[in-house]
């Protein structure tokens, strides 16, 4: 009987020292985890603002306003330019020009609404990342060469491949 009771408290005390010990080991993993994600915002949040650009996939289809996506983007874009006013760029892409416009007066009322001072940014079409013409010129400019290719067989006669 003092044997069953012995082996019964060991027993007890085994369990409780095991069950003490996964609580450990599931903070110092959640740290982890916390760290690695820090790790990956600070990455993310840096790319978006040297793109410094909202593009049409930024805003819920054929409207003015932002999807989560783009709330999330803008809000580290507001965040910075805070700070650091500079060009942000609103890509038109195939956005009638009146749905363009509303955007960037959208984009513009909810900085202003932040704090941010718009009178101190650019606002453009421009090329994400930096200086470049429109995307409008650009899409015809490629057009046009594309346009004016000539087929690399044209007036090439009498060559055959080897």
């Amino acid at each position: 009987m003092r044997f069953g009771r012995t082996l019964g408290i060991c027993v007890a005390c085994c369990l409780v020292a095991g069950c003490e010990e996964y609580p450990r080991k599931e903070a110092g993993k959640n740290l982890d985890v916390e760290l690695v994600k820090t790790l990956n915002n600070i990455g993310l949040e840096n790319a978006i603002v040297a793109q410094h650009a909202l593009y049409p996939y930024h805003f819920v289809a054929n409207s003015d306003g932002l999807n989560d996506l783009g709330r999330r983007d803008l809000g580290v874009l507001t965040s910075h330019f805070k700070e650091h006013p500079g060009p942000l760029t609103i890509r038109q892409g195939d956005a009638p020009a009146e749905l363009y416009e509303r955007r960037v007066a959208y984009v513009s009322q909810q900085l202003r609404q932040a704090g941010v001072e718009v009178s101190r940014m650019g606002l453009s079409d421009g090329m994400p990342g930096g200086t470049g013409m429109p995307s409008r010129r650009v899409v015809l400019i490629l057009k046009e060469e594309t346009e004016n290719l000539i087929p690399a067989t044209a007036g090439v006669q009498g060559v055959t491949a080897r």
